[in-house]
């Protein structure tokens, strides 16, 4: 059975307010270029989110791991996640004039995105210009650690 669990972006930077936090995303992909059916990891060293008023604006840095750095080196670099703030289907604060990118879900986006773990519509997205790419995320595991 499949389950989600989610904790809310408001209750995150309260966290990351108090506590050095580092940031860890496995990915379970069906298809990838390297082999299928894998697990795969990325880990930024730095993660912040900013407050409410700067509508939670993603800090990342310090990447290690083999699922490739979406975060902060994605495949165009108007897809990055850092630098970018929350948006959700009634809050777009993405910077595509014509489009809300996270329609159907909440992410940090630029002009859509290279790294989007949240999708409803369909498996989950993550590339980058700097690894191997990875796109058909199955299931994936957003993890907070105290740095």
């Amino acid at each position: 059975m499949r389950k989600k669990y989610a904790l809310s972006v408001g209750l995150l930077f309260v966290i990351a307010s108090v506590c050095r936090l580092a940031y860890v995303v496995e990915l379970f992909c069906a298809q990838v270029q390297r082999d299928t059916g894998a697990w795969y990891w990325a880990e930024y060293s730095t993660f912040s989110i900013s407050d409410e008023t700067a509508k939670y604006r993603l800090t990342v840095a310090g990447y290690c791991g083999d699922a490739s750095d979406a975060m902060a080196a994605a495949a165009f670099s108007n897809w990055m996640a850092t630098g970018m703030m929350f948006s959700t289907p009634d809050s777009d604060n993405d910077v595509c004039p014509d489009c809300n990118c996270a329609s159907h879900s909440g992410w940090w986006m630029a002009h859509c995105s290279a790294n989007h773990l949240t999708r409803d519509s369909t498996n989950a997205i993550w590339t980058s210009v700097s690894g191997p790419a990875v796109y058909d995320v199955v299931f994936s595991r957003m993890l907070v650690r105290l740095n």
